[in-house]
């Protein structure tokens, strides 16, 4: 394009312009140029502006390309941050759900827990087979109101300790499911007694007991009433009959009572008071404590006894009526304590059967009658054809040690099984025991004899007498004391040695005292004759007397033939 040229006053103007212009462009020109210079300035501009325009426009470009990546970014970031939104959103639901899960697992365990603190709470307190209280719920309840005794004189307790007779028996010959079985009818039939009780417990096996609050006498008295009339009625399991019977012991709770123990102890003793005299129910007193203590101290003592052997034998003889002579001498067991002196068998036998010393007593007494009587053989005061009679207790026959322990001490003594005679009772035969025939038929076979001690105060049988190798029996002492007032009690006698003699069985009398029992007795057919008649029993040193004085003879020559 042409350029015009520029007026003059205008050429000033604009000569001044660009100057200002090219000062601002940091150009230093003291002279405007001339039109080619300016030709050539203009085009440099207008290059530039080109240039200007050429970046202005990448420069838009790169704007708008910036723009959309930003805005793709924006948008990718938008749509990544609403993912992440809703991932987090549906974590977090997942969280809540799961919380909720877990709380109510957490909730569902809690109350399982309460009900399995609940459950053995239940079995803590009461009895797993009838579902009574047990001693753990019992003692709780008694121990409350004895505390309340001291506190409040017009509480009271009245407290029934009952036990049922011959349940052992029940699960001896019925097994223990059928023990099992009368228990639950027990507790029920208690339960319907018992009413509106404090507690109802089963303590153990065949025990129970009732607490009640404060009742009279009369209102004890009855309550035990209805409790053994309860049973007095067989208990029906399916078909079969259970008799049974309960005895009760009876405590009134009074201020005087410190502890749950105290009164469970006192009714205990009553209990057993109830069940050694026969008696249904018994109420507790004093004395039956101080007699129940006195038995504590008895049994220490017993077990000391044993210990040291402070056991002798006394015997007493058997005498041969048709001969005039000594058939046997019978050992009996003394207890000489170091304290007391003489304690007699009736006083301590019993409770050495209940505390499983009897067995020791017993052989204390075979080996000490062994003993004396080979040194009575041995000097002559015995002859070779007389024995001795000892007693095996019940324990002894089921014990499988007893053949090696008879023969190992006959044999330190020197002595034959023909001298022994083994004195059982018949209520032993009834148990029917199989270690109990193998042992009989082993004694027989070794050479003892076998005489049924106390007979006719139990089972009598002629099947069992002629099943075990009996050689004998001994006609208790109970029918020879009423002989001369009862004929009843000859005619019996006449019958159990008719029946001895038809089972070639020898025949001792016990008991006999008078020269009229022995006259009956000689008439009745009896050979054998104990009593004391002839003698009481007498120590080792009065025993050798009697056999080297032989006084039985003048008592046997008065008797009839």
């Amino acid at each position: 394009m042409a350029i015009q040229p520029v007026p003059d006053h205008r050429s000033s103007a604009l000569s001044r312009m660009l100057k200002r212009l090219m000062r601002r462009q940091g150009v230093t020109a003291d002279e405007v140029p001339n039109l080619s210079g300016w030709t050539n300035f203009v085009l440099a501009v207008n290059q530039t502006i080109q240039e200007f325009t050429a970046n202005r426009e990448l420069l838009e470009q790169s704007v708008q390309s910036t723009s959309l990546k930003l805005k793709q970014a924006y948008e990718d970031l938008k749509s990544e941050s609403s993912l992440r939104l809703a991932q987090a959103d549906l974590h977090q639901r997942e969280l809540e759900n799961l919380v909720q899960e877990r709380t109510a697992e957490l909730q569902a365990a809690q109350l399982h827990l309460e009900q399995i603190n609940k459950r053995l709470e239940y079995d803590a307190t009461h009895d797993d087979l009838t579902g009574l209280a047990n001693r753990n719920q019992l003692m709780r309840e008694l121990n409350r109101c004895v505390a309340q005794l001291g506190t409040d004189l017009a509480v009271g307790l009245c407290f029934f300790f009952i036990d049922f007779d011959r349940f052992k028996q029940i699960n001896d010959r019925f097994g223990h499911l059928m023990g099992d079985k009368v228990l639950i009818q027990v507790a029920n039939r208690l339960s319907t007694l018992a009413g509106d009780a404090t507690c109802l417990a089963r303590l153990g096996g065949d025990e129970f007991v009732l607490l009640t609050g404060q009742l009279t006498v009369a209102e004890a008295y009855k309550l035990a009433q209805r409790i053994t009339a309860a049973f007095a009625q067989p208990l029906r399991i399916r078909e079969t009959e259970i008799s049974m019977s309960a005895s009760v012991g009876i405590v009134l709770g009074d201020a005087s009572y410190q502890s749950a123990d105290d009164v469970v102890r006192d009714a205990d003793i009553a209990m057993y008071r109830a069940k050694a005299t026969g008696n249904c129910y018994q109420f507790f007193d004093e004395r039956m404590r101080t007699e129940y203590l006195e038995g504590l101290e008895l049994e220490r003592e017993l077990e000391t006894a044993v210990r040291e052997k402070q056991f002798r034998v006394n015997f007493e003889p058997i005498v041969d009526i048709h001969q005039s002579d000594i058939y046997s001498i019978e050992s009996l067991v003394r207890w000489i304590h170091p304290d007391k002196g003489i304690i007699s068998p009736g006083r301590f036998i019993s409770l050495a059967e209940e505390l499983g010393l009897v067995i020791d007593i017993d052989r204390i007494v075979f080996e000490q009658t062994c003993k004396q009587f080979r040194q009575w053989r041995a000097s002559g005061i015995t002859r070779p054809q007389q024995k001795f009679n000892v007693n095996l207790s019940c324990g002894q026959l089921e014990r499988s040690d007893i053949i090696p322990f008879l023969l190992s001490t006959i044999d330190v003594s020197g002595i034959s099984p023909h001298d022994v005679v083994l004195e059982i009772t018949e209520s032993y035969l009834l148990a029917d025991s199989v270690l109990v025939m193998k042992n009989l038929n082993e004694m027989n076979e070794l050479g003892f004899s076998i005489f049924v001690d106390d007979f006719g105060t139990g089972y009598s049988s002629l099947s069992y007498l002629a099943k075990y190798p009996i050689h004998g029996i001994k006609i208790d002492r109970s029918f020879v004391r009423d002989l001369t007032e009862s004929p009843e009690s000859k005619e019996l006698i006449r019958s159990m040695i008719a029946m001895a003699d038809a089972l070639n069985l020898q025949v001792v009398t016990e008991g006999v005292e008078t020269l009229e029992q022995l006259q009956i007795m000689t008439e009745l057919g009896c050979r054998y004759i104990q009593g004391f008649l002839f003698t009481r029993p007498m120590d080792a040193m009065q025993a050798e007397t009697f056999l080297v004085d032989q006084p039985y003879r003048e008592v046997g020559a008065i008797a009839p033939m």
